[in-house]
């Protein structure tokens, strides 16, 4: 444990401290369950401990409220796996995951020779209300420990040693639990940064500030911990017999001690021990997976179009002729017209001027654009990707460079994948082929997923009735549309630390409205609140339209627009986007170092 990481912990501890009483540790349970308000729906990052509504668009049902928030976490073997598989054990058991935090990989505490873990926290429920698990945290407790037991975890290990899964409970809905098994809270929590910080992600913007009031609402319940058990004069520990949710208590104070210890501040800091990351990579070719982990500096997307009719640089990397020879015998793709040469060497160019992905579309998503099938699609995207593959691999074996692929069909995505694409790129977020997420979820690799925001599709998104924001508030419509297809995402079966945001410059947004959207970045990003607000945020304003008319020359399109999209990526990353998706990396690169250099060095400079 670094010297940072122990001055975290002290000072999460000393914060919780202040905040608490004496714990009398006794083999006894708060009152029965308490009546919930009502479910209003959810979002796949909301921390309201009353669950989702049964569907996402049907918020007039209502599930039980959340059971219990619970910790993961997991250092040996394939971890990721292994979160999986125990999220689909906890299903196959009645226990849905309602909330996920995002991943974080963190150095060992306590016995600190042993590998790095991966961490994070899930709002759960158990389905059946009537069950005596969905009362009993004990019988939660025997749950989670067989699911242990199934994923490999012997009984006897080393105390805080190596474990392939750990499941334990943080809260639970009845309140306080104290024996010689179990304490609930979590005794631990508040000095665990690793904790804290995935119970911060489900700490939802939505429900944050009220929660927040609530727990701080009196000085007799001034934070959920250790608190007094009997009396309720110190802490909530006692105070939790009157409070109406425990989860949403716990959650708040979670989030309050994280932000006292410095929160955001933590993740990925120079020296530090705790990044937010997702899994990436691995698949064909041997190519290695990795964890990527982003907010430390501004990646780079490069568009590869092969498509003859983008609205910037349709045909540059098409072969009408066809027929031509490629590099070790790949030559074009007589069928689409593809010269899978050309795209080769735009790769090569893009990679050495810094690019961090290849996005490649078959397909032309400019205002008004005709729509192709499928199976054109992936016959101009396909070969591309495998020989992009097979060129990372031979080429650059030790540079982390990523593949994208830029589809809204859910086949396309599936065999651009099978193909070796690292990342699914979907303008319509899953709204044009209804079949998107489920083809996602069910990826043998856990690809991450862009949900971008749009109306309609190509040939209707600048429609008025798309482009018209009825609150007049383009922002909070973008932030809660964006909610909800996440929202549906999840349910069809993608893990919320899949998913990536894209607020859709030029996608049913007025050149006003687009301009709106640059400025509010951040607003859009924590409107969605929780795991989700801190999710990669991919913005591509690169020679779009709006661009082209505050240049107010004629006729400027294409390459005349190359300054002022370097110009708006840097106003992106002011907004606090993660990756640009941009035409020229070169000019690009240049521009976000100085952007990095002003924007992303606050961070440090605050430590």
């Amino acid at each position: 444990m670094t010297s940072r990481a122990r001055q975290l912990c002290r000072a999460t501890a000393s914060l919780a401290a202040a905040r608490g009483g004496a714990w009398r540790a006794r083999c006894v349970q708060s009152p029965p369950p308490i009546v919930p308000r009502d479910a209003r729906g959810w979002s796949a990052t909301a921390a309201s401990s009353h669950g989702p509504s049964s569907s996402g668009d049907a918020h007039h049902r209502r599930d039980p409220p959340a059971t219990a928030v619970i910790a993961i976490g997991s250092n040996q073997g394939d971890r990721v796996d292994l979160f999986r598989r125990a999220l689909r054990a906890l299903d196959e058991a009645g226990i849905a995951v309602d909330a996920h935090s995002a991943l974080y990989e963190t150095a060992p505490a306590y016995v600190t020779d042993q590998p790095s873990f991966l961490n994070a926290a899930a709002l759960v429920r158990v389905r059946d209300a009537s069950h005596p698990m969905a009362n009993d945290p004990l019988l939660l407790l025997d749950r989670l420990k067989r699911v242990e037991k199934e994923l490999g975890r012997e009984e006897g290990g080393v105390r805080f040693g190596p474990r392939p899964i750990d499941l334990d409970i943080i809260f639970h809905r009845s309140g306080t639990h104290g024996c010689g098994r179990l304490e609930v809270p979590h005794p631990r929590y508040h000095e665990r940064p690793f904790v804290l910080a995935p119970l911060a992600d489900l700490a939802a913007e939505s429900n944050r500030a009220n929660l927040a009031s609530l727990a701080s609402s009196s000085s007799s319940s001034s934070g959920l911990h250790r608190g007094d058990a009997d009396a309720g004069t110190r802490g909530v520990g006692g105070g939790l017999r009157t409070w109406a949710d425990p989860i949403g208590a716990g959650l708040a104070t979670a989030a309050r001690l994280w932000a006292g210890a410095g929160g955001e501040a933590n993740v990925n800091a120079s020296g530090g021990d705790l990044r937010r990351v997702m899994p990436i990579g691995g698949g064909v070719n041997g190519r290695p997976e990795r964890l990527w982990s982003w907010g430390d500096r501004t990646n780079v997307m490069a568009i590869l179009n092969v498509t003859p009719d983008s609205f910037s640089d349709g045909g540059a990397l098409m072969d009408p002729g066809g027929g031509h020879d490629g590099d070790a015998g790949r030559g074009a793709n007589v069928a689409a017209n593809v010269n899978v040469a050309k795209v080769l060497m735009a790769a090569r160019r893009a990679v050495e001027s810094g690019a961090d992905f290849l996005d490649v579309g078959g397909q032309s998503t400019r205002p008004g654009a005709s729509r192709v099938s499928a199976n054109e699609e992936a016959a101009r995207v396909v070969p591309v990707v495998e020989a992009l593959a097979a060129m990372l691999v031979t080429e650059y074996p030790d540079r982390p460079v990523y593949l994208s692929v830029d589809t809204f069909y859910g086949e396309v995505a599936a065999r651009a994948a099978a193909a070796g694409a690292d990342v699914v790129n979907d303008v319509s977020g899953g709204t044009i082929d209804r079949t998107m997420h489920a083809r996602v979820a069910n990826l043998p690799r856990p690809l991450p997923y862009v949900a971008m925001h749009s109306r309609g599709d190509p040939s209707t998104m600048q429609l008025p009735e798309n482009t018209r924001y009825a609150s007049g508030d383009v922002c909070a419509e973008i932030a809660s549309e964006s909610a909800l297809n996440a929202m549906r995402a999840v349910r069809a079966g993608i893990e919320p630390w899949r998913l990536w945001t894209d607020p859709g410059l030029g996608f049913a947004k007025t050149r006003e409205g687009n301009w709106a959207v640059l400025r509010g970045l951040g607003r859009i990003r924590e409107g969605m609140g929780g795991a989700l607000a801190r999710a990669p945020q991919l913005v591509g304003a690169s020679r779009k339209g709006f661009l082209g008319d505050v240049l107010a020359r004629e006729n400027s399109a294409g390459r005349d627009r190359d300054v002022a999209s370097a110009a708006a990526a840097v106003a992106a990353v002011a907004g606090g986007a993660d990756v640009v998706r941009v035409h020229d990396v070169g000019m690009t690169v240049d521009a976000l170092r100085v952007a990095d250099a002003v924007w992303r060095s606050r961070r440090d400079d605050a430590d």
